[in-house]
């Protein structure tokens, strides 16, 4: 666990003692808005979408995660939005109370779970300057464009990239109807920036979309 992270073998051991390695089935709840926030959780493999529930009944994703990106941020003591997992993914669980005692043993932790808030604050950044564009087509390459970085989900041989989510949920995180993902995938691929080879596969040009973007 945190093998990107520079531990000593001490701070590494105590992380794991309290991580605990869950797995959850695509399509599953880790955790409902309004929940009480007893963990933090970091993703080993696969990918999870974070939502807010609005009073009008209406989902708005707030985020898409990847390996490696840690969520269970907390308001008021509880979760504020609900975290979905997008495809099978693994997980460690990491109680709050133990990490709280923790960083008192191990003080340097702590600056390491504040730099995984600052990317959490940088990818919270990058959402608002896609879902901004003034053109929807930019927004949806844009899109695609982040998705092609991560290594898990993207052949770079064959420039395929497997698509986590469906098209309702690119749309819900983009602000634009069910409807126009689907025109504006047909858009990109008579521009030539990509190919759909199925409804989650597709290949795209990545120098070219950077291009217009």
């Amino acid at each position: 666990m945190f093998s990107s992270f520079k531990l000593t073998s001490a701070e590494r051991e105590a992380l794991n003692a309290i991580s605990t390695r869950i797995h959850r089935p695509a399509k599953r709840r880790i955790y409902a808005q309004g929940d009480a926030g007893n963990y933090i959780y970091r993703i080993r493999s696969g990918a999870v979408r974070l939502e807010h529930h609005l009073k009008d009944g209406r989902n708005q994703i707030f985020a898409f995660l990847w390996p490696d990106d840690m969520f269970g941020n907390l308001e008021g003591g509880a979760y504020h939005t609900s975290a979905i997992t997008l495809v099978d993914t693994y997980l460690f669980q990491i109680s709050y109370s133990a990490l709280k005692d923790l960083v008192q043993i191990h003080p340097r932790i702590q600056t390491l779970f504040l730099r995984q808030a600052l990317d959490y604050a940088k990818m919270a950044e990058r959402h608002l300057l896609l879902a901004t564009y003034p053109l929807v087509v930019k927004r949806l390459a844009g899109f695609l464009l982040e998705c092609s970085r991560q290594a898990d989900f993207f052949d770079r041989g064959s420039n395929i990239l497997t698509l986590a989510m469906d098209r309702k949920d690119i749309a819900d995180y983009l602000g634009f109807a069910i409807e126009t993902t689907s025109r504006t995938l047909k858009e990109l691929e008579d521009m030539g920036l990509i190919q759909r080879l199925s409804a989650q596969r597709i290949r795209i040009d990545r120098d070219r979309i950077g291009a217009i973007i």
